[in-house]
């Protein structure tokens, strides 16, 4: 099988590639390049547009092994490219990379911003409120826009979650000959349509509004009432231990508080909803999105039979586990045996019953249990005094690496 090759080109086309690259591309067999690349391909290949959807390219490689293959993509492929799902599917060593320089160093090097300071974010193929996850305060954020809506749709969201000073800096044709700016505050953006072909550097203010923090506030969720409350999650969040790339199963999602405060905490995580509710998961996709996270995945079934059965198999393997409700000694065993060697559990209880069974997982396998209580100052009268929120008991759990 003839390895196919995936070379980087920049704004500037075909033409600008170092002369042995235009040597190689004339020898191929078959050359798959966007149209804006095919002025200056050499004649002789056999010329084809990237397919639609892309995952035919997989069919096109296989139906031509026995042939030279060459992929033209922009900048960097392995830089939010098509390298990354080339890689999924043929391994490492089943394709060449001939990278350019990529069109966030273009844009970094346009703006002044040193790029190991600057988040990398898509828009592209993504709904575009997953932005709000990534704002805070001075973020310089490098945007891959969708189209030439982009900037407007983004602009609109930064003003309506408090970023309304940011700056908009839209970077159109890097490097070629129709390379152009437009800058612009987010609140007062008035260019409704700009190039296609972007990049969006975002430069956020120094202060905005109060930033929901490693819990977000209760207020931001949508809920019927049943909801681990901010203080008892950043508590549960702390021990969950987010990282990027984490899988979380979320027991009894509810509103889905903890999957999505844990997803704003693991970039490129997965958070699976468990509920028997549809109505709770229609609330914890529609706080997903409230919150700009994606990752969130709803899973509908009784708690029990989810995870004991053949959806519970099919979910992949969880390095951290939250039960925040259907606690039960099978539901317990189920959520231990499916964690990661390393893996955390960590379960809350707020009512006897519970707190029983729950206590009595601990005597069993050990861990640390805490109860957590929290009081709010509430106007009484004209003065002020403590009211109690109903105390969590709290348990965690961590699964040793050798697996016991």
């Amino acid at each position: 099988m003839s390895r196919p090759v995936v070379i980087g080109v920049d704004e500037s086309g075909v033409t600008a590639l170092p002369a042995s690259l235009r040597d190689r591309l004339a020898g191929m067999d078959i050359i798959i390049a966007a149209p804006r690349f095919h002025d200056g391909l050499p004649g002789g290949p056999d010329i084809l547009d990237w397919p639609t959807p892309f995952s035919s390219i997989f069919n096109i490689i296989n139906n031509n092994s026995k042939k030279s293959l060459a992929l033209l993509t922009t900048g960097d492929p392995m830089w939010f490219g098509a390298g990354a799902s080339l890689v999924s599917e043929l391994g490492p060593e089943g394709f060449e990379v001939i990278p350019a320089v990529s069109g966030m160093q273009m844009a970094a090097a346009r703006l002044g911003w040193p790029l190991a300071g600057c988040e990398v974010v898509s828009v592209h193929g993504r709904p575009a409120n997953s932005l709000i996850s990534h704002l805070h305060p001075r973020a310089r954020l490098l945007v891959i826009a969708q189209d030439g809506a982009s900037p407007a749709q983004l602009a609109e969201l930064l003003t309506k979650h408090g970023y309304g000073d940011a700056m908009l800096h839209v970077l159109a044709h890097l490097g070629g000959e129709a390379e152009s700016r437009i800058d612009g505050r987010a609140e007062s953006w008035t260019h409704s349509r700009v190039p296609d072909f972007h990049i969006i550097g975002i430069a956020c203010p120094d202060a905005v509004a109060a930033t929901p923090g490693h819990a977000a506030p209760d207020a931001t969720f949508e809920t019927d009432g049943k909801l681990t409350k901010r203080d008892a999650r950043a508590s549960a969040l702390a021990k969950l231990a987010p990282f990027p790339g984490a899988v979380l199963w979320d027991v009894g999602t509810g509103s889905g508080a903890i999957a999505i405060d844990f997803l704003r905490s693991a970039r490129f995580g997965r958070a699976f909803a468990i509920d028997r509710s549809e109505a709770q998961l229609g609330r914890a996709t529609a706080n997903a999105a409230r919150h700009g996270v994606t990752g969130l995945v709803p899973v509908a079934g009784d708690v029990g039979d989810v995870l004991a059965g053949d959806i519970g198999a099919g979910l992949p393997r969880p390095d951290a586990v939250f039960i925040g409700g259907g606690l039960a000694q099978p539901v317990i065993e189920a959520a231990q045996a499916a964690l990661r060697p390393g893996g955390v559990l960590v379960a809350h209880a707020v009512t006897i019953e519970s707190e029983t069974g729950l206590i009595a997982a601990w005597q069993q396998s050990g861990g640390d249990l805490t109860r957590l209580s929290v009081q709010h100052a509430d106007p009484v009268g004209g003065f002020h005094g403590w009211r109690p929120l109903m105390p969590v008991t709290q348990w965690c759990w961590h699964k040793k690496v050798d697996g016991a």
